[in-house]
């Protein structure tokens, strides 16, 4: 039976990949909960962090469960945090536009690819701002994921979708690249930074992420990724820490906890500018960066 009529349908394009995306949302909050501690994601199932009763199935529907129970645990007084339903909407979304953008030309390798991309940057920035570290398993791994999918779907690179084996090395190659090419450079900012600062800038969880980054969108995406990241981490930030320092007033504690030079997690905003350049504004910046090269080479033809 051919199915190629649902995801034609936008309205049912799009709600196939909510549903979708929130239920794999409801695995990431697994993940983000297990995974740091050294946790199976598999067994126990899931279980009240206060009573230890166990969930059952009706009480753990993404989104509706949360919204029913109103954030509180039925089984007791427990308040079960926002990130859950944060994280399951926010991957329900970006899931349902993922499907509204790549499921209507034939572009299902490009879906699947960006699924693949997406879940990873979702779960390393939900990990990252519960625990201020990214898994090794989601950076490096994600690395290696992102490498070899560019040798067999090049295509992830802008090249054919029935690829000759010149171009699937070309994926590789340009993957490689990539990786090489944003990590290298977020170390040296990061190395610079601590020489003026007299102190670690970056953690090395956010150099090996970008690494993945660069193996997914190559070096145009991983710089787009860092200079947009620390942009956008600025614009977010810095209204937060001051609304923090006058809502403290005099405690000289809590103003030093929440005081200049307060370490943030960085990977949600390297992965958040990385989906936008992934789904949205690749073809824009690769289009600039073109500009660029083709600039630098008419000043300094002889390099």
């Amino acid at each position: 039976m051919n199915f190629d009529f649902l995801l034609e349908n936008p309205i049912i394009s799009i709600s196939l990949g909510f549903i979708l995306g929130s239920i794999v949302g409801s695995f990431f909050n697994v993940c983000a909960t297990r995974i740091p501690y050294g946790l199976s994601i598999i067994r126990p199932p899931s279980s009240c962090p206060s009573c230890k009763n166990k969930i059952l199935w009706f009480q753990n529907i993404p989104i509706v469960s949360w919204l029913l129970l109103r954030g509180k645990a039925s089984c007791c007084d427990y308040k079960i945090p926002r990130r859950y339903l944060f994280t399951e909407l926010g991957s329900g979304v970006i899931f349902a536009y993922l499907f509204y953008k790549f499921s209507f030309d034939g572009d299902l390798p490009i879906l699947f690819l960006s699924m693949i991309f997406a879940s990873i940057m979702i779960i390393v920035s939900v990990i990252d701002l519960e625990t201020m570290l990214i898994p090794d398993r989601f950076s490096i791994g994600g690395s290696f994921v992102g490498l070899s999918l560019s040798l067999f779907f090049p295509v992830l690179h802008g090249f054919s979708l029935n690829p000759l084996q010149s171009e699937m090395i070309a994926g590789l190659w340009t993957s490689f690249l990539g990786l090489i090419i944003s990590s290298a450079l977020l170390f040296w900012i990061g190395s610079i930074a601590e020489t003026f600062l007299k102190k670690e800038a970056l953690g090395q969880g956010d150099i090996k992420l970008l690494g993945c980054i660069g193996a997914f969108c190559g070096w145009q995406g991983g710089v787009f990724s860092i200079f947009g990241g620390a942009i956008l981490g600025t614009v977010l930030m810095i209204p937060v820490l001051v609304a923090q320092k006058i809502r403290c007033g005099k405690d000289q504690q809590e103003n030093e906890k929440f005081g200049w030079g307060v370490e943030i997690p960085f990977g949600p905003f390297l992965a958040m500018t990385a989906l936008l350049y992934f789904i949205v504004l690749k073809e824009r910046v690769d289009v600039w960066f073109e500009q660029v090269e083709g600039n630098f080479v008419y000043l300094f033809p002889r390099l």
